[in-house]
């Protein structure tokens, strides 16, 4: 059928709508946001606010000549806005009419379309698929990806925005401590503003975390992220409020551990134990990769050093360039142990025993040791009362009670339980030195 006898059956149903709407309320219906399914799966997605009505279907013949006629669902919007998808077809087995303010129409056959009713215009939008669209009787093509005003007056056409093209400054993000974020960057476009959608990915499913978030510019700081998988979706709104459609995903990581007992994080390095091993949280499906190999391994579950030497681990995107570096080092704990006077003399002088940790590179070590340095008087061992400041426990030992002579051991462990240090001293009997 040519596009004149389509518009001449539009005119003959369109002009006068007042015997086509349902009468089962005179008054428009206040929309809450919802989307209807229509009979023939025409799927209506309204706006918060929207006024509408619903009419009875018509028939109309939007197929070749020859072919059945096409049931047209009927909705007079009065204000607000309503999506229409339409599944594709070469004989459309549903269509819809929108009727809206200022004598516009329009026929969504197939694909995305929009229908806005602002104040001072109405907008029709073949986002996806072409369109039938009229001011008054005047029914035109409106072709797909084109985007048509009345207002003022005046009538215009413009390209539907293009979706997004975005890119984050990191993929692949470390975040051992808690949370982390990094920016989201948008190819610049001539548009009023984007609209944001994070999703968490769990099991296979997005969880949305932020739906349709105003985005004004080109740079966007992402929210804190706590360790998982993500995955960012943009799209542009016009001047007129027509969206484009959603950017492709772009998929965020961030990785975080699980440390055994006794691991420490020091300038972005896991210092652990010899045999100790870090568990990845949501590194699931990447890659990694040891020190400067070039072979990468689906990553395993949990990770740890290298013959116990220090170990660079690295890990990306199966295939990708980018990778994130996770530096792995041995927690060595190095105690100084100073116990003094040496010329102490047993029962007169007490001990004073000074113990000074330093980690693997020298550093103070200020944190608290999981147990004390231990004090042997010979073979027993005794509860001194320790200080603790800084990267340093002081302490005084008694004298014991006897004739000596004594050796008076300090042994220091790291929070692994391996020799991180030790001394002693020998001391005889005040009254032995006073008879010699």
């Amino acid at each position: 059928m040519s596009i004149r006898a389509v518009v001449l059956a539009l005119a003959c149903c369109v002009v006068s709508p007042s015997p086509v709407w349902a009468t089962e309320g005179s008054s428009p219906k206040a929309s809450t946001g919802e989307t209807r399914t229509l009979p023939g799966g025409a799927v209506l997605t309204f706006s918060k606010g929207a006024k509408y009505e619903l009419g009875k279907p018509i028939k109309l013949q939007l197929s070749p000549t020859g072919s059945d006629k096409t049931p047209v669902q009927v909705i007079k919007l009065s204000a607000g806005r309503v999506s229409i998808v339409i599944p594709d077809s070469k004989k459309p087995k549903t269509a819809v009419l929108v009727q809206a303010p200022r004598k516009v129409s329009a026929v969504a056959k197939g694909g995305q379309s929009i229908v806005i009713a602002a104040p001072d215009r109405v907008t029709v939008a073949a986002v996806k698929g072409e369109m039938l669209a009229a001011l008054g009787n005047d029914w035109k093509t409106l072709p797909s990806g084109v985007v048509r005003s009345h207002g003022a007056g005046a009538s215009t056409d413009q390209a539907v925005p293009a979706a997004p093209q975005l890119r984050l400054d990191e993929r692949l993000l470390l975040a051992l401590t808690g949370e982390t974020s990094t920016k989201l960057h948008a190819q610049p476009q001539e548009v009023a503003y984007r609209e944001l959608s994070l999703y968490r990915v769990e099991g296979g499913k997005r969880v949305p975390l932020s739906s349709h978030q105003e985005w004004r510019g080109d740079l966007q700081q992402l929210p804190p992220l706590a360790p998982g998988r993500y995955e960012v979706q943009a799209r542009a709104v016009d001047r007129f409020g027509v969206e484009s459609v959603m950017s492709e995903p772009v998929t965020l990581r961030v990785i975080g551990a699980v440390l055994p007992e006794g691991a420490r994080l020091s300038d972005g390095a896991i210092l652990l134990g010899r045999a100790g091993r870090v568990k990845l949280i949501g590194a699931e499906g990447l890659e990694a990769s040891y020190g400067k190999a070039s072979l990468f391994i689906p990553v395993p579950a949990d990770v740890g050093l290298a013959r116990g030497d220090s170990t660079l681990l690295r890990l990306r995107e199966p295939g990708a360039k980018a990778e994130l570096r996770i530096p792995m080092e041995p927690r060595t704990l190095r105690a100084e142990v100073e116990i003094g006077p040496k010329s102490a003399r047993w029962p007169t002088d007490p001990l004073q025993v000074t113990v000074k940790l330093f980690d693997h590179r020298g550093r103070p070590i200020v944190e608290a040791l999981k147990t004390k340095p231990r004090v042997f008087v010979n073979v027993g061992q005794v509860e001194p009362s320790w200080t603790h400041s800084g990267n340093t426990y002081t302490a005084k030992v008694a004298p014991a009670a006897g004739t000596g002579p004594w050796v008076v051991r300090v042994e220091v462990s790291d929070d692994f339980g391996d020799s991180a240090g030790r001394d002693f001293i020998e001391l005889g009997s005040a009254k032995t030195a006073s008879v010699q």
